[in-house]
């Protein structure tokens, strides 16, 4: 017997409508390959990123959906853009809250990524491994351990952007907040802008005011500022919505 040495994974996502299924990922550029009507309602598309692959299920919670699949992509940057460009010639806009929606493009530890929820709550994790870079040589017998409000901006980060889970972020950074960790500057304002984030995820327009105006306070030095460039960017999308 000869071993197969290609082969694809093709997810089979629920959904409650067929119809607003491909309707959404056909705004998305996706193309529909194939359509069932009987003995069951089934339906296909394909993107140069995915193949996905819908069945009907009658009870499905959208909003309780745990269906998802981790897309890995080479050029994720140009996928974001290409799927929001096509989502806002559609819709005129690009959903970001509620159901569907496409959350912001953001580095974690191991990936570069987006999360892409559909109208039957099934998420795409869409990312491209970061290019591994060797670790420069230092003293291994000197270890700095990250403090508790470091580990709280990342365990937030994470939920905020890996998890899709605002409001658990959040409470983590308001914890550490209401503590008064010490923590660097470039630190702190990556936290505020996170958190002025969060808070526009969630429609708490004056607090994310009042966290745009705790960054802004801060005072950096040109090497933070550039460090902190992708914080920035959003800290600046952010000011646009207030006007």
């Amino acid at each position: 017997m000869s071993a197969v040495t290609n082969g694809a994974t093709i997810p089979i996502f629920p959904c409650s409508s067929i119809d607003e299924q491909l309707d959404f990922y056909q705004a998305l550029g996706f193309e529909i390959t194939y359509r069932q009507a009987k003995p069951n309602l089934y339906a296909c598309v394909r993107h140069r990123i995915a193949e996905l692959h819908f069945f009907v299920l009658k009870k499905l919670d959208p909003a309780n959906s745990y269906s998802m699949c981790y897309i890995s992509v080479p050029d994720v940057d140009a996928v974001y853009k290409e799927l929001c460009g096509n989502l806002k010639r559609t819709y005129n806009r690009v959903p970001s809250k509620g159901l569907p929606r496409i959350t912001k493009l953001n580095n974690l530890a191991e990936d570069r990524r987006f999360n892409l929820i559909d109208p039957a709550g099934n998420r795409l994790l869409i990312g491209q491994k970061h290019t591994i870079v060797e670790p420069a040589a230092h003293d291994s017998s000197v270890v700095i351990p990250p403090s508790r409000f470091a580990n709280a901006f990342e365990t937030a980060y994470r939920l905020a952007y890996a998890k899709d889970a605002p409001s658990d972020a959040a409470k983590v950074l308001d914890l550490v907040f209401s503590k008064n960790e010490a923590a660097a500057s470039i630190l702190k304002y990556k936290a505020f802008v996170l958190r002025a984030d969060i808070a526009s995820s969630m429609d708490e327009i004056e607090l994310m005011r009042s966290f745009i105006q705790q960054a802004d306070h801060l005072s950096l030095t040109g090497p933070e500022l550039e460090e902190a460039m992708e914080a920035t960017e959003r800290l600046n999308e952010l000011k646009s919505i207030l006007g």
